[in-house]
């Protein structure tokens, strides 16, 4: 017969096999939750005796996975935003939300100025940190935008202008964004009747489309007054809207 103390280091054996197969703390996920739990049982369930013939690496490994597993499972603390002139509830967790992904800053370290007109190099900036920045590649027609500029999937104001500088209007915006999207290989086909709007005439012929996907989409909405208000300028607190929708409704 066996002896007691091979039998002893057997069942320790079986909790340090199930504690290695783990992945490295820094690797779990919470698929692995079960798999933590079942050995931290196994363990708890040894003796003493036992508990000191696994090693101190597999207990400490141990221990590093459930921490990861805990702070994996702790909601996510809001970032305090340094912003002073936020006073409208609407806009608040867009603007956390593009301010924590670093799609947009401040306009000084404590403003944001929310109702400020964008522009429409800024907005195109804003795409393009959303696009995680890449390499610059073709040229573009356009005299008025520095080289090194990011503006593919940007149409112009005229055949040789973009204005980088122009505020950008709310349809352009749309008109932007389905092209965005279309870049990203994402269906932009779904089209809402925007007729139903009171301004709808203001709307241009160019921009019917985009805005009709745009508001299919969820990304524009009609105001209080049920109107659409295509020609108008996008403030930054709209377009910090927008981005947020665009990449949690449409991106996910």
């Amino acid at each position: 017969s066996r002896d007691f103390a091979s039998l002893e280091e057997d069942v320790a054996a079986k909790v340090t096999e199930a504690i290695s197969a783990l992945p490295a703390a820094d690797k779990i996920t919470l698929e692995n939750k079960e798999a933590v739990a079942a050995a931290r049982a196994a363990f708890n369930a040894l003796t003493k005796a036992q508990q000191a013939l696994v090693s101190k690496e597999a207990q400490d490994k141990l221990t590093a996975c459930e921490a990861r597993i805990a702070e994996l499972e702790k909601p996510d603390e809001p970032v305090e935003l340094p912003f002073t002139d936020l006073t409208q509830d609407w806009y608040m967790d867009s603007i956390r939300y593009v301010y924590e992904h670093e799609l947009m800053y401040g306009t000084t370290d404590t403003t944001f100025a929310p109702d400020d007109a964008l522009t429409r190099g800024m907005f195109v900036t804003m795409l393009y940190r959303m696009e995680g920045k890449p390499e610059a590649t073709g040229n573009t027609s356009f005299t008025d935008v520095p080289a090194n500029m990011y503006y593919g999937v940007v149409y112009g104001t005229s055949e040789t202008a973009f204005s980088p500088e122009g505020k950008i209007t709310r349809e352009q915006m749309a008109a932007m964004m389905r092209r965005y999207a279309s870049f990203k290989k994402l269906d932009t086909s779904a089209k809402a009747d925007i007729t139903t709007f009171v301004d709808a005439s203001a709307v241009s012929a160019w921009a019917t489309g985009d805005l009709q996907w745009a508001v299919a989409s969820e990304l524009l909405y009609g105001n209080n007054h049920n109107e659409l208000q295509p020609t108008a300028n996008a403030t930054r607190a709209q377009a910090a809207a927008i981005l947020q929708r665009f990449a949690t409704k449409i991106v996910k």
